[in-house]
């Protein structure tokens, strides 16, 4: 298949080309090609396919709920919104839960279709603060010191990424050994000074979860100032940075300190998104995790965002990342080449995928989302095939 007169958006900047695939992969990038089986873009631009590596869900569905109903239908929610692959994304819960999650990833991970591929699991919990634990569920969470970890470190074929509040105690222990599987690990919902993020960032941790929300910052301790980890991550240039970019969590204001400070090759758009997303927005109570838990964490929908239902704080995200990429570009002002690496190339390489995924070069998987000159999903397409498709504009 040929994708002819594309504005494809390419580690070198916008380049008009031509991109030809072959088996599922990226043959040949340049001007003049042909081929019988012809997709013309008129001008479009031809992005790499996007890459979520925290979502909780979509469709009125969550990880959690663990059945392949689910799973499915989160999938299609991503790719309807240009997303080619995608992380699953824990609440804290008790283990067997989670356990389950990881047990039914599995099986999604060997199934393709017509939707987002499924790279693995992130746990987002149970290593995180009491203080900051956001719309986790306090009664689950657990130090890292007081667990064996066998049902991480067993499943680090599909387990990707842990996200563990460095205070914690045996939190550098962990994150070693996690590290030493291949598995991301994370910092965030945490509680912490700087004395305590740096032996877990010695040990190997080189993410933030979602940067400035749930998350440490300067404080006064024993007469003395300490910054905390939103600080730190900022200027620690071996740390990359999530950031929700919902125009809610994250101000435009702030995206654009993000950006400034880590740049485009250390930031990385999340959705975070709940089983809201997609939904039409009723007033309804939604449950975080499993549905159906005899313990539910519930949330409303207000005013375009995700709260608890006492409307306390935050609980995540109804954005898919292609209403981010919009607010970022449109809104925090970052140029569109550099806005896509947030959504394509930075966080494959978090999830160690960037040899396969994230960017537009020979060799590659033919993962693309193409888009309007308004940055609107026109076509996703996974290994060169079109799984969602509008009448493009020329």
């Amino acid at each position: 298949m040929l994708f002819k007169n594309a504005n494809a958006i390419t580690g070198r900047g916008i380049v008009k080309t031509d991109v030809l695939v072959k088996d599922g992969k990226i043959a040949r990038i340049e001007k003049g090609l042909f081929c019988e089986n012809t997709v013309d873009l008129g001008g479009n631009y031809l992005a790499p396919g996007f890459v979520d590596i925290h979502g909780h869900g979509g469709y009125g569905y969550d990880y959690m709920d663990n059945t392949a109903e689910a799973f499915e239908n989160i999938l299609r929610f991503q790719s309807d919104n240009g997303i080619t692959s995608a992380v699953a994304s824990t609440v804290t819960a008790p283990i067997e839960i989670i356990e389950k999650t990881i047990e039914t990833a599995r099986l999604a991970m060997k199934k393709k279709g017509d939707r987002a591929r499924l790279l693995g699991v992130h746990l987002e919990g149970p290593y995180l603060s009491v203080k900051n634990r956001g719309a986790h569920a306090e009664a689950y969470l657990r130090v890292p010191e007081n667990d064996d970890h066998g049902y991480i470190l067993d499943n680090a074929d599909v387990v990707k990424n842990v996200t563990v509040s460095p205070e914690l105690a045996g939190a550098a222990e962990l994150t070693e050994k996690l590290v030493g599987k291949g598995i991301t690990v994370s910092l965030g919902h945490d509680d912490a000074i700087l004395p305590e993020i740096l032996p877990v960032v010695k040990a190997g941790a080189t993410n933030l979860t979602h940067i400035y929300c749930a998350m440490s910052g300067v404080v006064m301790k024993d007469n003395k100032r300490y910054v905390g980890l939103r600080e730190y991550g900022l200027i620690d240039d071996n740390l990359t940075a999530e950031v929700i970019a919902d125009n809610h969590h994250m101000t435009p204001e702030l995206v654009k300190m993000v950006y400034k400070c880590k740049g485009a090759e250390r930031t990385c758009l999340v959705s975070d998104c709940l089983r809201a997303g997609g939904m039409k927005r009723d007033g309804r109570l939604y449950s975080l995790g499993k549905e159906g838990d005899e313990n539910p964490q519930k949330f409303k929908v207000a005013d375009g965002v995700a709260v608890l239902e006492d409307g306390s704080r935050y609980a995540g995200s109804i954005q898919p990342i292609s209403q981010m990429l919009k607010n970022i570009v449109f809104d925090a002002g970052i140029p569109l080449a550099e806005a896509i690496k947030t959504v394509s190339s930075t966080p494959a390489k978090i999830v160690k995928a960037d040899d396969k995924i994230g960017s537009i070069e020979v060799g590659k998987l033919a993962d693309f989302c193409v888009l309007d000159k308004d940055l609107n999903v026109l076509n996703t397409v996974i290994e060169g095939k079109i799984i969602k498709k509008k009448e493009i504009k020329q």
